[in-house]
């Protein structure tokens, strides 16, 4: 049935159309991908803990020890890098849930947003110069503007394609593997976005930010983390039990015990705002 508003505005019909074309040729795309990648079976948690039941979701298991939420069946190690592909990854399963490929997701930041709450926490808890490392860069927008207030900036991405885009679209420094297991040099703030969470080995993850951080450096971790409901986690974002990409949920308990581990002093721990998790604001002690 043909509307007034169709007659009206003919061009956002026809772009609200290619939209829908462009999630449903990417929801398909994003299905096949999903069920070519090689899983393994994960029964112990980072700590060592036994994982129980998880009632909420049967590909998860939750920690008796550190309360973690594990990944029952996460992608195997060796096929990470290809999970987080350019066009798989960046143009057709983000698609599919809705949200903008890697070449519009720097004006989506901007307009939600978190570009200008990631920048309020560098200013806020570091607000000298100096060299900056970001875990998982893409799509580069928060580098290039830390670039323009004078830190050396480095990314890394764990696929080469991103890591070629983004070096030749930003002009960013961008190294590829996934950390930890990439060298990169020490630095005064390390920032990691919604990264944790994708991690295979927390230890090894938090650890090497206490290695790679110089002595007073400060490191910005965006993760969920559950702190208050415990019998029904992450009510609010069902969606983070995402069982390709997520392989570790964490609680403030596993967080403390993490960055104990690494010699790091936890300064912040709260929730972030539009419901992008929480945030950790660590430092090496002097």
């Amino acid at each position: 049935m043909i509307r007034a508003r169709h007659i009206r505005h003919p061009l956002g019909v026809a772009r609200e159309l290619k939209r829908r074309i462009e999630r449903a040729i990417s929801t398909r795309r994003a299905a096949q991908f999903e069920r070519a990648v090689p899983r393994e079976a994960r029964e112990e948690c980072w700590c060592g803990g036994k994982v129980l039941p998880f009632r909420w979701h049967a590909s998860y298991g939750v920690c008796a020890e550190c309360g973690c939420y594990v990944n029952r069946r996460p992608p195997k190690a060796d096929a990470l890098s290809g999970v987080y592909s350019l066009d798989d990854y960046w143009r057709h399963r983000q698609v599919s849930k809705g949200i903008p490929p890697i070449e519009r997701r720097g004006d989506f930041y901007r307009e939600d947003g978190r570009l200008v709450y990631w920048l309020g926490l560098v200013q806020r808890y570091r607000p000298s110069r100096g060299r900056v490392v970001e875990v998982g860069c893409a799509p580069g927008v928060l580098l290039v503007e830390l670039g323009k207030l004078g830190y050396e900036c480095i990314g890394v991405e764990a696929s080469e394609s991103v890591a070629a885009w983004l070096r030749k679209t930003q002009k960013l420094d961008v190294r590829t593997g996934i950390f930890p297991g990439i060298e990169v040099p020490c630095c005064d703030l390390l920032l990691a976005f919604d990264v944790a969470e994708h991690t295979p080995s927390p230890t090894r993850f938090w650890t090497e930010i206490g290695r790679v951080l110089r002595l007073g450096g400060t490191a910005i971790v965006q993760t969920p983390i559950e702190f208050q409901d415990y019998e029904h986690p992450f009510k609010t974002r069902p969606d983070w039990f995402d069982d390709l990409e997520h392989l570790f949920l964490y609680t403030d308990k596993s967080v403390r015990r993490l960055a104990a581990l690494a010699d790091l002093d936890i300064i912040v721990l709260e929730d972030a705002p539009l419901l992008l998790g929480q945030v950790c604001v660590l430092k090496k002690a002097c």
